[in-house]
């Protein structure tokens, strides 16, 4: 069940920066998210990471004894789901599964995907499509896509799947809620030359062995043949969400007591 891993890699920095302050309108969203997440994932319990020592048995990696498990995947699709087009931020549509670029299962076993597309102009589209192991479903592979560009894979969660490499659902969870929020706050979040790329994080980038973070700066030329994911944010950043909320009729004042 194991497949190669990306090179995971972090912009270098030192103690004397200090940290980026989180911008608000993360937190926000995720208390939304969380807010339907109490709902949707009812029935998906959570589990804790079963190596915090990361010393698992050999015979792990050859096993999923339990894949329903990671059908917490799904309800958190659904809550994040639920969160963005109330806040009128997307249109979620469900299509037949696409070839994408880079993937790696064929659509047979995806086959089909949900295509967060932004109400905003400009803005990368999200696709998940639920992934299908031994006929029954099992995690999502993530996608973005673009006007210019068509779905490029962007990670599987779980990235094995084996029981060896399980680091507990809040990992898992965190995994997907910062691949949404990177999308949703816009820039390069995907760029390939041929079979080399480079993906963008809410909290760093991963790359292929010859994948350059120069190509996920916007303010450098891309280099020739490279093809860039590119968007604008899915809300007004500067303003946060509250732009963003549908607006609710006034509440009427109550009757005089007699």
């Amino acid at each position: 069940m194991k497949k190669p891993k990306a090179l995971i890699l972090r912009a270098p920095g030192s103690a004397e920066v200090a940290e980026p302050v989180r911008p608000a309108w993360i937190d926000e969203l995720l208390s939304s998210v969380e807010a339907a997440f109490a709902l949707t994932g009812a029935t998906t319990p959570g589990w804790p990471d079963p190596h915090p020592d990361r010393d698992p048995l050999e015979e792990e990696y050859s096993r999923c004894l339990d894949q329903g498990k990671y059908g917490i995947l799904q309800t958190r699709l659904d809550a994040w789901r639920q969160a963005l087009t109330a806040r009128g931020l997307v249109q979620v549509s469900e299509a037949s599964a696409t070839e994408w670029v880079g993937q790696v299962r064929p659509p047979q076993e995806r086959p089909s995907e949900l295509h967060f597309v932004p109400t905003a102009a400009g803005g990368l589209s999200l696709v998940a499509a639920t992934t299908i192991v031994d006929d029954a479903p099992f995690g999502l592979d993530l996608g973005v896509r673009s006007a210019d560009h068509p779905s490029a894979y962007l990670a599987s969660l779980p990235d094995c799947g084996c029981d060896a490499c399980d680091s507990g659902s809040a990992d898992l969870l965190g995994q997907l809620d910062r691949h949404l929020l990177s999308i949703a706050q816009g820039g390069v979040i995907h760029a390939r030359l041929g079979a080399e790329f480079v993906t963008r994080n809410l909290d760093g980038w991963s790359a292929s062995s010859k994948g350059k973070d120069s190509w996920l700066d916007p303010s450098r030329r891309a280099a020739k043949n490279v093809r860039r994911w590119s968007g604008t944010p899915w809300m007004d950043l500067t303003e946060g969400l509250r732009q963003a909320q549908p607006t609710c009729p006034p509440v009427p004042p109550a009757p005089p007591v007699p």
